[in-house]
């Protein structure tokens, strides 16, 4: 009797830690997509974007990292598509499973990773090429060979069209890259796509507008004989302004002046010509005060400038020549 006790609380015990451990994350996971949808929607709502909540397409549509990443329960989410700066951008996240740790095939720990997607349209379409910053045990790669050796020392070519990307990195482009902070990107067909893991956080809307122009700049720094004669659209749209919480908004409006309350005018002080120098400026409106000049002896009737000198013992000294009783 005692022995099936003990396995049923064992198998009790094992079943709070599957919740701690399993049905909580996931539960978390999913709080975390509702909460960046809604952030997303109001954003693309005041802006004019187009939103979607979840884009299962995604998944297949793109044959580069993160894509191509170990891993699995693989989501879309949150993807919005607008104009930045004249161009088109798409930034959705996407979250996989990076591994799942079984305790005695019992308990089990997931582990996800969340990557937030920007996706540029570009006017034609390029050979595939994937400008990766250096990680240990890439495989083959092909090293870079700019003029900038720290930039050669940062990046290379992880795979695809090496002499495209020779073309495209220009002292430029190296600059914009470094400029911007940016990390790797890839060409795949007429887009141009930039990944960023998220730590511990999420990216918001002013997040996706930031990183978009960054972007977009560095599309715009390609060589222009890179499209083949296609042109790059110029920018017709200001930025997006992310509206600010209800509440902190501005008006727009001219600033409406103070209005005075209507009553008598209060007088006028009387302006004073400047002071020479060595003496005060007097105060409009009040009678001035004799000011003794340096130099010359003070008048007769008034005191010496300070407080006078008081002796309170009669004969000159404290008793016992220090301070007097206290009583």
């Amino acid at each position: 009797m005692l022995v099936v006790l003990f396995i049923v609380i064992l198998i009790a015990v094992f079943g709070l830690l599957n919740v701690f451990t399993l049905v909580l994350p996931r539960q978390f996971l999913k709080k975390r997509q509702d909460v960046k949808n809604a952030e997303r929607q109001a954003f693309a709502m005041s802006q004019g974007w187009y939103f979607q909540p979840y884009a299962p397409e995604v998944l297949t549509r793109y044959g580069c990292p993160p894509f191509t990443e170990r891993g699995d329960r693989r989501v879309v989410f949150g993807l919005v598509t607008g104009q930045v700066d004249g161009m088109q951008v798409t930034t959705f996240d996407y979250q996989r499973r990076t591994k799942s740790t079984s305790y005695s095939a019992v308990v089990y720990n997931d582990t996800n990773e969340v990557v937030t997607v920007w996706a540029v349209k570009l006017p034609t379409a390029l050979p595939y090429v994937e400008v990766s910053a250096r990680r240990l045990f890439m495989g083959n790669v092909t090293e870079l060979r700019t003029a900038d050796q720290e930039f050669n020392k940062r990046f290379v070519v992880s795979d695809g069209d090496a002499n495209l990307a020779a073309r495209l990195l220009t002292p430029q482009v190296i600059g914009t890259i470094q400029q911007l902070r940016l990390g790797g990107w890839t060409i795949h067909g007429d887009e141009l796509i930039y990944p960023m893991v998220n730590t511990m956080t999420r990216t918001t809307a002013q997040e996706i507008v930031d990183t978009a122009r960054c972007v977009v700049a560095l599309v715009r720094a390609f060589p222009a004989e890179t499209w083949g004669g296609a042109q790059i659209p110029a920018p017709q749209t200001p930025a997006p302004q992310i509206p600010a919480p209800q509440g902190m908004q501005q008006p727009m409006s001219q600033p409406v002046p103070m209005q005075q309350p209507v009553s008598q005018p209060f007088p006028q002080p009387v302006q004073q010509p400047m002071p020479q120098q060595g003496q005060y400026p007097q105060q409009g409106g009040w009678a001035p005060q004799p000011q003794p000049q340096p130099g010359y002896p003070p008048q007769q009737g008034y005191p010496q400038p300070g407080y006078p000198q008081q002796n309170p013992w009669p004969q000159g000294q404290p008793p016992n020549g220090g301070y007097p009783p206290r009583y």
